[in-house]
């Protein structure tokens, strides 16, 4: 197993800026064409594509969010990758399911529409909870992953249910979520039609400077939240947490020779989401994002963009 460090902060100074090294303007996520596929009986998804020739890089979200929080990020990565950006099952323009939210369905969802697009292999990136399902993905398809960035996240059966119960050091700052959400009924019931209070809640948590969204953004996950169905498929992806860490334990049998880039925020998870990978991947490299808490792709896009073009450009 080799754990390896790196500072994304030194990265910058060697790296050019993505779009500006070319005089091209990156963009926004308007430019990107959608697709509507269905990955399941009932399920579709709606997924952003930048086209072009590129190698594909799918960029899996994680929630409270959707595919809008890549909105920095995925038209800088386009630059030199053709991205894919889908709404997950239960989020944003996407359907919303009664079930299906462990995340080796979630997984197989992606497959269904790299499938769709006539995608054999890609490079894939999970933030949050999506990263569970980026690692279902890699280590349950692992002819269909070249390489996997993670971020600001540990895998349950790997250490994550350490962070679900209460600790005598918890404040209104602690991952109490974790622990409540595995009972979506109890959850509905504290925080049906509270969804602007709770998201008011999501970006101050582990923010690096308590404004981690725009006013704009903000309200277009407070809209996404409040559809049918939306704020229960949000608490199945906790609640999944035990199918999850069986699923892990499994799949991680076979740990993944994949390269793996663990990505954190340095004044949230920082390196520590390497550790929380190591014992899944023989080939881990942490990177820590300056400048930014939990939110890495709107506190500093900049710096997790380069991050990410460094990586998935390596050989």
């Amino acid at each position: 197993m080799t754990l390896r460090t790196t500072i994304a902060a030194l990265a910058l100074a060697l790296l050019p800026t993505l779009g500006a090294a070319q005089g091209t303007d990156p963009g926004t996520l308007d430019d990107f064409d959608t697709h509507r596929i269905q990955t399941a009986p009932g399920v579709n998804l709606f997924v952003r594509d930048s086209g072009g020739d590129g190698m594909p890089l799918i960029l899996l979200h994680g929630w409270p969010q959707h595919g809008l929080m890549w909105h920095a990020v995925a038209p800088a990565l386009a630059e030199d990758f053709r991205v894919i950006a889908p709404d997950l099952r239960g989020a944003g323009n996407s359907s919303i399911p009664a079930s299906g939210y462990d995340k080796v369905t979630m997984a197989a969802d992606i497959v269904a529409v790299m499938d769709a697009l006539e995608i054999s292999r890609a490079h894939v990136a999970g933030y949050d909870l999506g990263s569970g399902v980026a690692y279902a993905l890699a280590a349950g398809h692992r002819d269909r992953v070249a390489r996997l960035a993670v971020m600001e996240f540990g895998l349950p059966g790997f250490g994550y249910e350490d962070y679900m119960a209460p600790t005598p050091d918890w404040d209104n700052g602690a991952n109490w979520h974790l622990g409540l959400f595995t009972l979506p009924d109890v959850g509905m019931m504290a925080f049906r039609g509270r969804e602007r209070e709770l998201l008011s809640w999501f970006f101050w948590h582990l923010a690096h400077d308590g404004e981690a969204v725009s006013q704009e953004h903000f309200e277009a996950y407070v809209r996404a939240l409040q559809r049918p169905g939306a704020l229960r498929a949000g608490m199945n992806y906790y609640a999944a947490v035990w199918q999850d860490a069986e699923d892990n334990r499994a799949l991680a049998e076979t740990p993944l020779e994949t390269p793996v880039l663990a990505i954190g925020g340095a004044m949230s998870a920082g390196p520590f989401v390497a550790q929380l990978f190591a014992p899944v991947a023989s080939d881990v490299t942490a990177a820590v994002i300056p400048q930014a808490g939990h939110w890495l792709g709107d506190e500093n896009p900049r710096a997790l963009a380069e991050t990410l073009a460094a990586f998935f450009a390596a050989r």
